[in-house]
């Protein structure tokens, strides 16, 4: 095993596993939260479903995509040039959004995604040798 690949798995599998975790417990406490809001007129009642949507896809896409990490981890070990690919994709995607999201609204809690997305690019930029291109 490859060191600097194997820290590149773990990135990968921990971040994976965080972003999962993050997504489900997006859902859980934002859906119910929402639904309560609509029910008591804080929310126009005619937005709710579109919301209540949203909110539920936003949950379930960062679900996804550290599921994506946990399943390219494995590969990532062996220096699978697709597994770089997919991690440093996902890893730019947190990047922008995190940054997209402190410029929409100003809070530092915003950029948490942005130093996720960093954690992940970090060791497959500085190590993309050890990922060689497929023939």
């Amino acid at each position: 095993m490859n060191t600097k690949r194997g820290v590149a798995k773990w990135v990968a599998l921990v971040t994976g596993a965080v972003l999962c975790g993050v997504g489900i417990l997006h859902d859980l406490v934002n859906l119910p939260s929402f639904t309560r809001a609509v029910a008591r007129g804080l929310i126009a009642e005619r937005l709710g479903p579109e919301l209540i949507a949203n909110v539920a896809f936003g949950g379930m896409a960062m679900s996804l995509c550290g599921l994506l990490l946990v399943l390219v981890a494995p590969d990532l070990d062996r220096g699978n040039r697709a597994a770089w690919r997919v991690g440093l994709t996902i890893g730019l995607f947190y990047v922008v959004d995190g940054v997209a999201a402190y410029l929409w609204l100003p809070i530092a809690g915003a950029l948490i995604f942005s130093v996720f997305g960093a954690a992940v690019c970090a060791p497959l930029v500085v190590w993309r040798r050890e990922f060689p291109a497929e023939r």
